[in-house]
């Protein structure tokens, strides 16, 4: 269901931008605005699908794959309307992410080896305590499934959530290192903490990060400061997270059936374009 809320947004984000020129202001900033919500829903669809893989590298790969197809299907759209694309799209950014999450948690997990202490106990209770105290048994454990040295995971962590974040202003990724960060941040915020308190720590995480967001726009001028503005319109995606938090993962079919949904929709918008009005201005 989730998904079909991000998917709506997104039509109505593209909707907006491919036809600005035909619609009413009102109207276009309008869709513009739900479609700010897309985003951040999808980006926690990735952050929880990598919690859900069984392999990180098919999750990867397979994204990947579908950021393939997805660019050269929204280039063809966009040469039909004469559109000069300038960035790469968003599965590409999520490509990244993955790679960011997978650093980030590398990071953070590799410190949490630890020595758990064993020792026997009577075999039954009320018996004698065993004389002399039987010797203490000492093993490592890993809670978070990673077992490198803590200085060594922390460097090859940092370094991977670090290229992820470098490649996605490097390739122009849709919402580039903000994009990246997103995801890293819907992870960390509900990180060993109970479900209860999801909703207001997504908003402590996100809430900085589009207000440095905004100040990045305002000082570099990369992008319309209104644009910036705009994007904290996401935080309204925040409720629709955490009252669809226990969503069934789709089946295989449908989850393909979302990735594709991406380029042809563009597709399809811009065929629509062409027949009805031409290109754009």
């Amino acid at each position: 269901m989730l998904k079909l809320f991000a998917a709506l947004f997104m039509l109505l984000d593209h909707i907006g931008f491919y036809y600005s020129d035909v619609l009413p202001g009102t109207l276009v900033m309008a869709l513009r605005l739900s479609g700010r919500l897309a985003f951040p829903l999808f980006a926690w669809s990735v952050a929880r699908g990598f919690r859900r893989t069984h392999s990180l590298m098919v999750y990867f790969l397979r994204m990947t794959a579908f950021a393939l197809i997805a660019q050269a299907i929204i280039q063809q759209g966009n040469q039909w309307i004469g559109l000069h694309m300038q960035w790469t799209n968003v599965l590409v950014t999520f490509a990244l992410a993955i790679v960011a999450l997978a650093g980030y948690r590398l990071a953070r997990d590799s410190s949490r080896d630890l020595i758990a202490s064993l020792r026997p106990i009577p075999a039954a209770p009320n018996t004698v305590p065993v004389r002399p105290i039987p010797p203490r048994f000492d093993l490592k454990i890993s809670p978070g499934g990673i077992t490198l040295d803590a200085r060594t995971g922390l460097i090859l962590g940092s370094i991977a959530l670090l290229a992820a974040l470098l490649a996605a202003e490097a390739l122009h990724a849709d919402y580039g290192a903000y994009g990246i960060l997103t995801v890293v941040l819907l992870d960390a915020a509900t990180h060993r903490v109970d479900e209860a308190h999801w909703e207001q720590r997504l908003f402590q995480y996100l809430l900085p990060l589009n207000i440095l967001f905004l100040m990045t726009r305002m000082l570099t001028a990369s992008a319309p400061v209104y644009w910036a503005v705009m994007q904290l319109a996401s935080l309204a995606a925040v409720p629709l997270m955490v009252a669809f938090q226990r969503d069934r993962k789709p089946s295989r079919w449908l989850k393909y059936g979302f990735y594709l949904f991406y380029p042809l929709h563009i597709l399809a918008l811009c065929a629509l374009r062409m027949a009805l009005l031409g290109p754009l201005p």
